[in-house]
């Protein structure tokens, strides 16, 4: 039997400007930005070549499914996203393949995308090709997309490549993405992420808001607009390693989402943020789409600790641990 091909990519929270890199979306928004950072929350894969079917498990949920061709496994939810990328790769051997993560289902903290990073990865390297760098980003974009059946953006696929914080700004014809190297101690004394615990659906909860300004929704329109305003502001504050201004573009960026659909927020995200704000902290928003998932918090370091202590107190969630991670995807073999 041949060896494993291990490959991890991080997942990341999204500090401001999500759904913007959604396209159209930045074109109606001209300046648009999103400002992401990956964390050390790791989706991982291994693979290998099999013996007479294609092989998909999840030792973790107890999950296995035996195919003998890629196109077998995409109506199955669990195995659609390894037919989708065996398929792309044009992969006909077949092949082993072993899921895990780290990231809380309907987190909001792009737990998929990493895991299509790490997936695609693996096999890449199992076919001997060489995969990785922001180049990839389309390509896993467009096949995440044809497994979840509504549109993708991008931004969820440069922290699991690179690492880091990223700022991607939407130009004509193209996205500019500049990483930049984080202090993991310095993002600790002033982070707390904090999980509801309800699983939101990013796709549904993006879905409304796109249709809603493609059909030429004004308040919806204007909301978007503060919402590229404050990750303008992020992206700012964010190259200056400024974090009281990080923390008051969080509150901007939140004011602004909530407002866009009702399925952005829920009682678990607004009683999290409340006692963050309540504890002393510049501010805090749902990740991803939000509508439920975790709430990520920016707060001075000497009010930190009151943060955690009163998120502690919440009859439901949970603080997740994390770091800022600089490490992005890697293989081993």
């Amino acid at each position: 039997m041949a060896d494993w091909i291990e490959a991890s990519a991080p997942a990341r929270i999204d500090l401001a400007g999500g759904t913007l890199d959604l396209w159209p979306l930045h074109v109606l928004h001209p300046g648009s930005v999103t400002v992401n950072a990956a964390i050390d929350l790791r989706a991982r894969c291994r693979v290998r070549k099999g013996d007479r079917a294609f092989r998909v498990s999840v030792p973790g949920l107890g999950y296995e499914r035996t195919a003998a061709r890629p196109e077998e496994l995409l109506g199955d939810p669990r195995g659609a996203l390894a037919g989708a990328l065996l398929e792309a790769f044009e992969i006909a051997e077949p092949r082993d393949i072993e899921l895990s993560t780290e990231v809380p289902y309907g987190s909001g903290l792009g737990g998929s995308s990493a895991l299509t990073v790490a997936m695609a990865a693996a096999l890449s390297a199992s076919a001997g090709r060489e995969f990785g760098g922001a180049g990839e980003v389309d390509f896993v974009r467009d096949v995440e997309t044809r497994v979840l059946g509504k549109p993708a953006g991008v931004q969820d696929y440069y922290p699991p490549l690179a690492g880091g914080l990223h700022a991607l700004r939407f130009l004509p014809g193209k996205t500019e993405a500049v990483r930049r190297h984080v202090d993991p101690s310095a993002w600790l004394r002033h982070l707390t992420l904090f999980d509801t615990e309800a699983a939101h659906s990013s796709g549904m909860n993006n879905w409304e808001v796109y249709r809603a300004r493609l059909e030429g929704d004004r308040d919806v329109a204007r909301r978007l607009e503060d919402v590229a305003v404050a990750a303008r502001e992020m992206a700012e504050a964010a190259e200056a390693s400024d974090f009281h201004a990080m923390g008051a573009a969080l509150k901007r960026e939140w004011d602004a989402r909530r407002r866009l659909a009702p399925v952005v927020s829920s009682p678990g995200v607004e009683a999290a943020i409340d006692a963050a704000l309540g504890a002393g902290a510049w501010g805090g928003k749902a990740c991803g789409a939000g509508g439920g998932g975790c709430v990520v918090i920016l707060a001075p370091p000497e009010k930190t600790p009151a943060v955690r202590q009163a998120l502690q107190r919440l009859s439901e969630g949970r603080i997740l641990l994390v770091a800022v991670e600089n490490r992005g995807l890697d293989v081993s073999s």
